[in-house]
């Protein structure tokens, strides 16, 4: 059996140049300086929920079927090209087309980046170690990122398009790199016929994907994985005004006499988030190991949304919250990522993984819209506080009704699930 260690590190290089480090913290300011409203910057974050949805089960049934390094290197194209129009782009339209493809792109990657993974560690008999090498894979990527968007926020006070020049370059780089990623054995070079083999057609993967998300081991887990995305992570939306605010409050004189721009400011605090997310990244096998699999997916979120709630009674805590948010996401990722794949089989991996994503991107539109009006009612600090409230209410009457993960479901150290299989009801 080969070495994985090589593979290993081109995946870690692959995952470090594959973030929007440059133009994150920026590109809401780059948009309103283009002159559009923050009505078609809605309208647009809209679209962009529209195509995810839309494009999850088909792009990840190309995964399956063309091989789930080709469906990355796909993406990796999609997002040069979204980078090279932030440039291009004057007007609505234009930019509705730079999102749009960026949107597109992530559904190529959120079933396929997961699946090459799973699948590339179970042929060298080393699957256990997928909840480490995803978390340090987080890690790194997260890690750059926070030195990117650092960057990038110096790069727009010098010139708002060098941001995205630089995006551009590193998209380049992405590319050059995902390409030498092996294919997963079922695709490599001399095998299309077994792939062909192992692959669905789609009227073969619809009703695989029923069964599987609706299996007793991921049934009530999906729905508790859509409850925290579209309760707890649709606080990210908020970051910006949040922090500017607390920002103007607290630090806002001081920032004045010193003269640092906006954008620069934003960068550095996008920067430290990321740095305790890839803390977190970096020790999500330990937390699993130290709490399992139940407790982690349990505490973890809970955690999250009680925080959520302390900014309402004490402002000045809005910056250990969204802390709390980020590291516990990066932990939260890879152990629910590997708790899934465990529960699937090779065949049709990219597909019911890229389901699942839709489902949760279909669960976070209520709570954009719903979040939004309480927002624009009462304050940006009360809607994120308000979506704590609902995810402890709905994890309360998701857990009284029926446990997400049940002690059995729950896989070894070795990756072999400890379950003994039943036929779905």
């Amino acid at each position: 059996m080969s070495d994985p260690s090589p593979t290993v590190l081109k995946y870690y290089l692959y995952r470090a140049t594959s973030g929007p480090g440059f133009t994150y913290p920026i590109y809401t300011l780059f948009l309103l300086l283009n002159g559009l409203s923050y009505t078609e910057i809605g309208i647009i974050a809209t679209i962009q929920a529209l195509i995810v949805v839309g494009g999850e089960i088909p792009t990840g049934y190309v995964g399956d079927r063309i091989g789930r390094r080709n469906s990355l290197v796909i993406a990796a194209v999609m997002f040069l090209i979204s980078n090279v129009g932030y440039l291009l782009a004057t007007d609505f339209w234009g930019f509705l087309f730079v999102f749009g493809t960026l949107s597109f792109g992530q559904t190529f990657v959120s079933g396929s980046g997961s699946a090459w993974l799973y699948d590339t560690l179970q042929e060298h008999d080393i699957e256990g170690e997928y909840t480490r090498i995803s978390g340090r894979a987080g890690a790194i990527s997260k890690g750059v990122r926070a030195v990117t968007m650092i960057a990038g926020g110096l790069l727009y006070v010098a010139d708002p398009y060098y941001p995205f020049y630089a995006a551009v370059a590193l998209s380049v780089l992405n590319i050059s790199l995902v390409v030498r990623l092996p294919k997963n054995a079922a695709y490599a070079t001399g095998d299309e016929r077994q792939a062909e083999g192992e692959s669905l057609s789609m009227l073969e993967a619809l009703p695989t994907i029923r069964d599987r998300i609706t299996s007793r081991e991921l049934r009530w887990f999906v729905v508790y994985l859509s409850l925290f995305s579209g309760a707890l992570m649709t606080a990210d939306m908020y970051i910006q005004p949040v922090v500017r605010d607390a920002l103007e409050q607290s630090f806002g004189a001081v920032l004045a006499t010193y003269g640092v721009e906006e954008a620069a400011t934003l960068g550095f605090f996008y920067a430290t988030f990321m740095g305790v997310s890839a803390i977190g990244s970096d020790y999500a096998a330990e937390i699993e190991s130290w709490l399992g699999v139940r407790k982690a997916m349990l505490l973890l979120p809970v955690g999250i949304a009680v925080f959520y709630l302390v900014p309402v009674f004490a402002p000045v805590a809005v910056f250990p919250m969204f802390f709390v948010m980020k590291g516990s996401n990066s932990l939260i990722f890879p152990i629910s990522s590997r708790y899934i794949n465990d529960h699937i089989g090779s065949v049709g991996r990219a597909t019911v993984i890229s389901a699942i994503a839709m489902v949760r991107a279909v669960a976070g539109i209520p709570f954009r819209v719903g979040s939004g009006a309480f927002a624009d009612l009462f304050t940006p600090i009360a809607a994120v506080a308000a979506l704590g409230a609902c995810f402890l209410a709905g994890a309360a009457l998701l857990y009284a009704f029926a446990t997400p993960i049940r002690e059995g479901d729950v896989p070894d150290q070795s990756g072999a699930s400890t379950a003994t299989p039943e036929p779905v009801d």
